[in-house]
């Protein structure tokens, strides 16, 4: 009796919780300062990490849909997700940069024009599935 108590106590279970949500963003930065270390200090081309490369993409698109599916984008989307594009669109523009492949205004203009591209279905998806879980919830009214 006492051992089935303390498996089900909510602040255990709140702790394990705190400490997967940690640790799983731990790993993901962790990961993600290894392909960009591969890649600007190593000078590695992607079929040599495709592997890593492949755990994070996988990792991130289910957590992303996760997230979505939920709601959870709900709560300040629009602020967080701009802030976090701003930052990969900065950050990828950068690395470009260091590893000499943009030479001209053009090319940071195809370079823009490919992440939007990118994006946009992105938003699409989280915009989706997130109206569908407010309709679910009752939260929405369909239009």
């Amino acid at each position: 009796m006492k051992d089935e108590r303390i498996e089900t106590d909510e602040r255990i279970q709140t702790t394990r919780n705190r400490i997967a949500a940690i640790t799983s963003q731990i790993w993901y930065w962790l990961l993600l300062i290894s392909l960009c270390y591969r890649t600007l200090i190593l000078k590695q081309h992607l079929r040599e990490f495709w592997d890593i490369f492949a755990i994070l993409l996988i990792g991130s698109t289910i957590s992303f849909l996760a997230h979505a599916r939920k709601g959870l984008f709900d709560h300040a989307f629009k602020s967080r997700f701009l802030i976090m594009s701003i930052v990969l669109i900065i950050t990828l523009l950068a690395l470009h940069l260091l590893k000499g492949q943009i030479h001209s205004v053009g090319d940071v203009g195809g370079f823009l024009i490919a992440i939007l591209l990118g994006l946009a279905p992105v938003v699409g998806i989280a915009y989706f599935l997130n109206r569908r879980w407010k309709r679910k919830e009752g939260i929405e009214d369909e239009k």
